[in-house]
């Protein structure tokens, strides 16, 4: 029974979340860009911590790997 409830519920909760996206009207600035201007640039900095980041994912990665490697290599 739980089962089914887990996959119940996540078609549930997918579907409504998809439906506000449907709902949505086109803003009042949709459309091609006016003429003479070239393409924007993304608004969001994404390269600006990049370094930090995957520092910090290595970091994480090191430590399930070492984490999982002493539950399975534990001497008897």
């Amino acid at each position: 029974m739980r089962p089914q409830i887990v996959s119940i519920l996540t078609f549930v909760l997918c579907f409504l979340a998809a439906v506000p996206m449907l709902a949505q009207g086109p803003s009042a600035s949709s459309g091609p860009p006016a003429p003479g201007r070239g393409p924007t640039l993304p608004e969001l900095p994404l390269d600006t911590n990049i370094v930090i980041l995957f520092i910090a994912g290595l970091i994480y990665g090191a430590y399930v790997a070492y984490k999982k490697y002493r539950t399975t290599n534990i001497p008897q």
